[in-house]
Order: C-alpha cells, then sequence, then structure tokens
C-alpha cells in the first residue's frame, strides 16, 4: 500500500538550525498598516519599473459567501466596479484611465475567486494627478460603486457571453470532476462565474445589499508597489479611507471548508472532444499554512520532492519500451483548506492498464525506496540556483511581484521575508538536508481517481475493481531502487574548437550597439543594458528557413528543429544534458521558420560561455534521437485519432486552411504523410541549415561587458564552419487569398459560435504605414468594445489586430475575432461593418486616438527598459534590412491623426480582399 508518512514536527526534527515555531518575520522595506476601521494596506518603494506603480485593491470576500439566489453576484459585482463610481459615473472611469494610458484588459482588469476578489491597476506616477486619482479610484472600488439599474440590466449579457465562452469540454468535465475534487462540500456550487438563472432573473437590491454586506473595510487592503512616496501615499490613504464604514450588523465571515472523509473515490468520464486517454490521481491532505520557518523550509522540501519525481517520469517517458506519452507528479496546494498530490499520466492508445501500472510503479519504487543522493543533489542545486539568481536580481524585481505576495500575506497570512531572508534560509536547509529528510507525500486514503477518454474508449475504460486490483498488483510485486545513471563528462566540448576572429568593428553611438563580423562571416551586434543584473538574451538567424526546402523535403524539415531541441547534442540524450546543465541558468533553443532558421537563448552572465558552447554543438553536433522521433510521431498521431471531434480544433484548421489559401504548406500535415516521415531526412534537412555561419547574424542584449564578450564570440561562434554561399530566402507566393471567401463551419453541441473576420492584401512595406495600420486596429477595438459589449452586451470581448510583413513581399492583414450567441452572429457582424464604415466615412474621434496614444506610448515606454523589446526590436530590424535607429515615439505618434487613420480604413479596410470563416453548433 502507498501510506503517507512524516509529520511536520518530525519533518522539523530533521531540520538542523531551524528553530521551532519561529515565526518568518515580515519584510522591513514595506510599510504595512490597519485603520481604526479595520482597513489594511501595503506600500513598498520600488523603482523596477521607474515612474509606476501598481495597485491592488484586495477582498475576502468571493463566491463561496453567496446564497443560492445570489450565484453569480460576487463575480457580477467585480464587473459592476467599471460601470460607475461616486467618482466616476457610468463608463467614465475606464475612458479616463485609459485616456491615462492605462489599457483595459491588460493593465485595467480584476479577478474573482471562491474566497476573494481582487482588482488590479498600475499606473504612471510622473503625472501627481493620474496618481492620486487612481488612489480615488481604488477607495470608489472599496465602497462607492453606484450599480444602478440601468448599468446591472446592461452588465447581465456581457456576463452571460463571459460564461458562453467557457463552454467547451474543459467546462463539461470541470462540472462532472468538481463535486468529486472538493468532496462535495459548498464549492462545488460555487462557481464564481454563477449560474444562467441567477444572473438573468436576480434583482437590483441583490446585488446591493452583496455588496454592502461583504465590500467593508475590515475584509479589504489597499497595496502600492512602486515609485513613490511611502509617506505620502500613506498619508493619502488615511484621509481618503478612513471614512470606509463597517455595518452596524456586521455578517460573520465564516469560512468554509473542504472535509477529509477518509474515504477514496473514483470516476471515469467520456467526451467527445477529447484526444488523449487520462489517468490521474489526487491525495488529499490538510493545507500547510507558510508562516513560520518550519513550513517555509517544508514548502522548499516539497519544491525538492517535485523536481525529483518529474525528473523521474520525464525519464521513463522517454524510454523505448514507455506504455504513455507523458506523467507527471508533484504536491502542493489544491484549494481552500487542502493540498495534495497530484499526478497525471497520457497513455499511449490500447495501452491502458500498462501505462496505469507502469506509472503506478514509480510511485510505489519512490514511496518505497525514496530518492538517490545524487537526485537530491541535483534538485538542490537547481532551486538554489534559482534562487540565487533572484537574489542577484532583488533590485531588479519587478513590483508586480511584491505585490502578490501581499496579497497572499493579507488573505492567507502567507510569510513575505522578502527574498534575502528566503535565501539564507534555503541555502541553511538544503546545505544540510540528505534524502532521509525527504518525506512522501501518498496516501492510499482521501485518494480519488478519474479517468478520461474519448467517447469511442468508453467500452474499454476499466471499472474501479479493476483498477484496484491493478494497482494492488503494483504493490505486491517485487521492486528493485531505482538507479540514478550520473553523468561522468565535466565538459560539454571534448576539446576547445579552433577560434575565429574579429575582423571589423563599428559602435553605432545612438544606439550603444557595437557592430561586429567574425572571420568566418558571421556578424554579431552587441547591445550592453542594465536592466537586468544578471541576465543575457540573444538571437542568431540566417535567411532562407523553410523557404528553401523542396516540397519533396517540406514536411521533414518542418519537424527538424524540434526532433534536434528534443534529442540533446553530440552523444549526450537531453536527458543526459538536462543532468549536466544541472544549477546553470541557460535556455538555446533552434528554430527553422518559414523565412530563417536559427538560435534563440538567454543565460546567466555567468552561464554565457555555456551557452555559447550549446549554441556550437546545435551547429556543429545535433543529434538525432530515435525514441524521441518515435514519440513526436505517436503524439500528433493521435490528434488524427479522434477524428478531429474538438469544435475548436475544425474551425482553426478551417481558418487557418483559408488564410493560407489551402497551400499544403499552410495546413496540416495528412496523416499519410506523417506516417511517412524519416528522422534521417528531418536531420539532413537541419544540418544543411546550419551549415553556413557565414549567412547567420547573431544579437546579444543583457548585462555584459563588451571587451569581455568579444573572446568568448570568437572562440565558440568564430569557430562554425563556413561555406559563404550567400542564401537568402525564396518567395513562394504563399499570399493571403484574394477575393471575397465566405466558410461557415457547423461543429460541436455548445450554443456558440466563433467569428473571424479578415481584410487582407499586399502593400509596399514601410514602417509609418505599418504604424497606422496598428493604431487603427486599436482604434478599432476600442470602438467594437464600445458597440459590441457595452451597448449591444453581445460579447464579452473583441479582438482586432493588423499584422504587417515586408518579407518576402509587402503584406497585411487586419483580424477581427469575437464569441457570440449563435443568434446573434449577423447582427454583430453588421454592427461590426457599420463601425468600419463610420471609421471610413466620418474618421474616429479624437478621444479614440488619445486614449489609443495614451496606451502606446506607456507600453513603448515600458519596453525601451526591457531585453527581450531590444533583442526583437534590432533582429526584426536586421531581418527586414531596416537601418537601426532609436524608435521616435513622439514623431511616429504625432503622424497618427483623424486624417490619417480615416485614410488607413478607406485603402486598406476594402471590400475586395475580405474573409469570413463562422462556426455555429450542430441543430
Amino acid at each position: 500500500m502507498i501510506k503517507f508518512c512524516c509529520s511536520i514536527a518530525t519533518l522539523a526534527m530533521l531540520l538542523s538550525g531551524v528553530a521551532n515555531a519561529q515565526v518568518i518575520p515580515l519584510d522591513p522595506e514595506v510599510t504595512v498598516g490597519k485603520l481604526p476601521n479595520g482597513f489594511t494596506y501595503y506600500i513598498r518603494k520600488n523603482n523596477t519599473p521607474e515612474q509606476r506603480a501598481v495597485m491592488y485593491l484586495v477582498n475576502k470576500v468571493g463566491s463561496i459567501l453567496e446564497t443560492d439566489e445570489q450565484r453569480g453576484l460576487a463575480h457580477f459585482l467585480e464587473h459592476m466596479a467599471f460601470n460607475g463610481t461616486a467618482h466616476y459615473p457610468k463608463n467614465e472611469l475606464v475612458d479616463y484611465l485609459q485616456k491615462a494610458g492605462v489599457r483595459f484588459g491588460a493593465d485595467l482588469n480584476a479577478y474573482t475567486g471562491f474566497d476573494e476578489t481582487v482588482f488590479q491597476l498600475p499606473v504612471s506616477t510622473e503625472d501627481k494627478t493620474v496618481f492620486r486619482n487612481a488612489i480615488q479610484v481604488m477607495r470608489d472600488w472599496a465602497q462607492s460603486v453606484t450599480l444602478s439599474d440601468e448599468e446591472i440590466d446592461n452588465e447581465r449579457g456581457v456576463i452571460l457571453e463571459e460564461k458562453r465562452q467557457r463552454l467547451g469540454a474543459s467546462q463539461r468535465i470541470q462540472a462532472k470532476t468538481m463535486p468529486l475534487a472538493v468532496n462535495q462540500s459548498l464549492y462545488a456550487d460555487r462557481l464564481p462565474i454563477g449560474t444562467e438563472e441567477v444572473l438573468r432573473n436576480f434583482k437590483h437590491e441583490q446585488l446591493r445589499e452583496f455588496y454592502h454586506d461583504w465590500y467593508r473595510p475590515d475584509q479589504q487592503a489597499l497595496i502600492i508597489v512602486g515609485d513613490v512616496n511611502v509617506q505620502q501615499v500613506e498619508k493619502t490613504i488615511k484621509s481618503m479611507f478612513s471614512d470606509l464604514r463597517v455595518p452596524a450588523h456586521p455578517r460573520e465571515r465564516k469560512h468554509v471548508t473542504i472535509p477529509l472523509t477518509g474515504k477514496n473515490q473514483f470516476l471515469t468520464l467520456t467526451d467527445p472532444e477529447l484526444v488523449t486517454t487520462r489517468f490521474q490521481v489526487t491525495m488529499k491532505r490538510p493545507a500547510l499554512e507558510m508562516k513560520t520557518r518550519e513550513q517555509f523550509s517544508e514548502s522548499l522540501i516539497r519544491t525538492l520532492f517535485n523536481v525529483m519525481i518529474s525528473n523521474r517520469l520525464n525519464e521513463q517517458a522517454q524510454l523505448a519500451a514507455a506504455p504513455f506519452l507523458s506523467a507527471g507528479g508533484s504536491v502542493g496546494q489544491m484549494m481552500a483548506n487542502l493540498d495534495a498530490f497530484s499526478g497525471q499520466v497520457v497513455l499511449k492508445p490500447a495501452q491502458t492498464e500498462k501505462g496505469i501500472k507502469a506509472y503506478w510503479t514509480e510511485l510505489v519504487r519512490v514511496q518505497q525506496y525514496g530518492f538517490t543522493e545524487t537526485e537530491l543533489q541535483r534538485a538542490k542545486i537547481s532551486f538554489m540556483s534559482s534562487m540565487e539568481l533572484n537574489y542577484k536580481e532583488r533590485e531588479k524585481t519587478p513590483s508586480e511581484s511584491y505585490v502578490r505576495e501581499y496579497v497572499e500575506h493579507f488573505l492567507h497570512e502567507t510569510g513575505s521575508p522578502g527574498v534575502a531572508y528566503e535565501y539564507a534560509l534555503y541555502k541553511s536547509v538544503t546545505d544540510t538536508l540528505t534524502v532521509k529528510g525527504i518525506p512522501q507525500y501518498f496516501s492510499d486514503i482521501n485518494r480519488d481517481i478519474v479517468i478520461t477518454t474519448n467517447d469511442k474508449q468508453k467500452d474499454s475504460l476499466p471499472s474501479e475493481a479493476t483498477v484496484a486490483t491493478w494497482l494492488k498488483e503494483v504493490e505486491a510485486a517485487p521492486l528493485t531502487a531505482y538507479v540514478d545513471k550520473t553523468i561522468n563528462r565535466t565538459a560539454l566540448l571534448d576539446k576547445a574548437p579552433v577560434p575565429g576572429t574579429i575582423t571589423s568593428t563599428t559602435f553605432i553611438k545612438e544606439l550603444s550597439i557595437t557592430d561586429l563580423v567574425l572571420s568566418n562571416g558571421m556578424r554579431v551586434l552587441l547591445k550592453p543594458t542594465t536592466f537586468k543584473k544578471d541576465q543575457v538574451s540573444f538571437q542568431g538567424f540566417s535567411p532562407g528557413g523553410l523557404s528553401l526546402v523542396s516540397d519533396a523535403d517540406f514536411y521533414a524539415g518542418s519537424i527538424a528543429s524540434s526532433l534536434a531541441s528534443a534529442s540533446g547534442v553530440a552523444d549526450m540524450s537531453q536527458q543526459e544534458l538536462r543532468k549536466m546543465l544541472t544549477g546553470k541558468n541557460i535556455s538555446v533553443v533552434p528554430f527553422i521558420g518559414e523565412l530563417s532558421e536559427g538560435i534563440s537563448g538567454g543565460a546567466s552572465t555567468e552561464d554565457l560561455e555555456t551557452a555559447l558552447q550549446m549554441v556550437y554543438l546545435y551547429f556543429t553536433s545535433p543529434r538525432k534521437d530515435p525514441v524521441v522521433f518515435n514519440n513526436m510521431i505517436e503524439q500528433a498521431r493521435l490528434s488524427y485519432s479522434s477524428n478531429n471531434n474538438s469544435p475548436r480544433k475544425i474551425y482553426g484548421d478551417t481558418l487557418s486552411a483559408v488564410l493560407g489559401n489551402y497551400h499544403f504548406r499552410k495546413v496540416q500535415m495528412p496523416l499519410e504523410q506523417l506516417n511517412a516521415l524519416d528522422a534521417d531526412q528531418a536531420m539532413a534537412i537541419y544540418k544543411s541549415r546550419f551549415s553556413d555561419a557565414s549567412n547567420f547574424t547573431f544579437t546579444f542584449v543583457g548585462n555584459f561587458d563588451t571587451a569581455t564578450i568579444k573572446p568568448l564570440l570568437e572562440k565558440y561562434l568564430g569557430a562554425l564552419p563556413s561555406l559563404y554561399k550567400k542564401e537568402t530566402f525564396k518567395d513562394l507566393q504563399l499570399d493571403y487569398p484574394q477575393g471575397r471567401i465566405s466558410r461557415k463551419v457547423v461543429a460541436g453541441k455548445e450554443p456558440q459560435a466563433i467569428v473571424s473576420l479578415a481584410f487582407s492584401g499586399t502593400f509596399k512595406y514601410d514602417m509609418a504605414t505599418s504604424d497606422q495600420m496598428k493604431a487603427l486596429a486599436g482604434v478599432l477595438t476600442i470602438r467594437l468594445t464600445e458597440r459590441l459589449r457595452e451597448q449591444e452586451a453581445g460579447v464579452y470581448n473583441v479582438n482586432v489586430n493588423a499584422s504587417t510583413r515586408k518579407l518576402p513581399s509587402g503584406e497585411y492583414i487586419f483580424m477581427i475575432n469575437f464569441i457570440c450567441d449563435p443568434r446573434n452572429v449577423e447582427s454583430l457582424i453588421l454592427s461590426v461593418n457599420s463601425e468600419i464604415m463610420k471609421l471610413k466615412t466620418e474618421g474616429p474621434v479624437e478621444d479614440d486616438i488619445t486614449k489609443y496614444k495614451a496606451g502606446y506610448k506607456s507600453g513603448i515606454e515600458r519596453a525601451l527598459k526591457d531585453n527581450g523589446f531590444w533583442l526583437s526590436y534590432i533582429s526584426s530590424s536586421l531581418m527586414n534590412q531596416e537601418d537601426l535607429q532609436l524608435p521616435d515615439i513622439k514623431d511616429r505618434q504625432q503622424k497618427i491623426t483623424v486624417e490619417s487613420l480615416q485614410q488607413t480604413a478607406v485603402k486598406y479596410l476594402n471590400n475586395s480582399n475580405y474573409i469570413r470563416v463562422i462556426q455555429i453548433p450542430v441543430n
């Protein structure tokens, strides 16, 4: 039998140097206070990012507090906070914040859970008036939401559409598994989205009563972290929030728990949209609080346990004879008062018994023999390496990270001592911890087993008694201890490569970029930054990609980089490589795209040389693993065996085919081609695409010293072989289709329609026109959100995106997407076309342009202090053969006017190339 053992008390005895029940101190850098009315606040000065702050209003109010007649009202209240407050009637709040550069959805947002409702608002601190008004918004949300009859009724449709968006296989399965998961407790009947009956029919006063009962200062906290004056913010909070009132007879805030019954539960489920058969096991236990050093230490040990068991299961899945495609398991927070060990295995077709037994065998092996010291050592090194990186970057920690910690502190009293304290604590634990100190998190009681599969496999599902017999057979069988295959080698390379040299150096002063050419012809651009203390990101590319792969070889080429990436390098498998690189902060991934091939990656400053060694090996010694190849093919084959029963997949495949003009390179690989794929052919294509270093350009961005990095570039990138072929991509004319195209997909049974509308065409690419198109998409998003969501309550959200490309030829596409009631498809499309016509005939309103510009300015200002932005900007500029220049935000924004966007709409939102793809359910 798998049994639970090792209590927290026993664990504490194993942890030397950790005082019993010593409460974790709160980080002294955060100011915490409580007003006389019970309102709590957290304030912290943090300059990442500069001149910005993040505010959260946290309410210990969620759906669990609802009565049967109120199901869905906690979430409804969250929506209503954006529809009118004392200082911002109706939609003026969103309108004001958008003009201040706060993007609705991306920045301004909220969520409702079972036990809490949290509002978030990131805002600039540069404008003191905007910052103070943002605090006023928080005050209004706390107790001054207007809740007018008209706005309540207008919002009903929006929330019903949000509920509609969630329909599908996941929702159907959740509806059946949720009662089991929460042991038939109240949580099963309090999903935050609520019931359709309540959402349609509740009385206005019921919502107001819920707000009055629960939105009160003794259940609320304001968290502000950012580039702020702490004393001044504290003074403002006291002046604004001290008048919040606690009801004369406050309702008791009860805490609902999930009972542990001591029993086991079993459930099998089928759904026509499921692709694979999955075995899931959940072993429930009381939740671990996070208040003391012992509890933080056990949390660390759980993390190490999770790392080790995941590594074990991943290793088993890579065996040639593995009867499952993937497997995992971890112990952690479940919900409410429970934690759990949660495990899952994706079974191979017709191997249900073998797969479940093989998975259970590994759990029993851990239970009987535990882990090896070498496994634990790797897990400790990996964890502490991550902690050390966080410690080094502590002065660059984003404000959002601190805010999330303080949310947990307020809601659950979770300790927040700061990264320096945690680093020291975890180091003291890992220094002395042995495998004897690793508890088992398995149990043969309070255990749920759920097996899910496709409807067609219903008759093959085992019964509870059959599964119980399988598990007992595994537990009774003799097992040997796990043997950890360690890596003897200490270096990635057997011998140092013959280095190249730097043959030319140019400095681009306005961008602080050093432009190098190596002796093998490779070009390298270096942009040192201080945005992160210990991060270097890089990307290399060469023009060509799959465009230079013949039609006959295309399918093999399309999987080549995935095969190489998953197979390891040289004579090391992916598992061996993972073990060898334990503790190193490295990511190196090769890719072959439509127009280019290359390598993306990143590393800590200390590990950059190892990352460059990986780059060298992906060029010179890629590996083909036949087991990895077979698993890739088998995993892909499953999507065919389900006969594409997923409505979303059918719709997605249809949309891709239409947009790709039904070219075979743009649609799903046929099954017969999948079955004919050859690993040797794929690897030959990979080697061909990476055979000529002279055609590659690499960009490095991050915290490095230019003089120090140059010898590394010469040693590894300069040593790569070159053929000096001067290749470029081919224009295969894979353009968007021309003309008016309409497709209707009839699939699924849920009352849900998906609509995609597209306007496309060719144009002579230039950045200014691209800017106009993206601004037009932003303005149209604002207009359609106002029309389709706020006025007509026909959608939960609507997305408008403008994509432009210069290569291989100038093309653009505007995509408009939304989900709605099938009965409203045509009327909503008419509304979309009506708004587009207004843009053409009247132009956009100035307010909408102001909102777009404010959001764009806010986003680009943050992006300019991000390594990822600069890496993408430099690489894409080089790929597009454009001059490198500092983005002129002001100049680019000034060119966006009512007249320019009207002209852009007339020219590019034309009906000559118009695509309409709709999915509706089967009658």
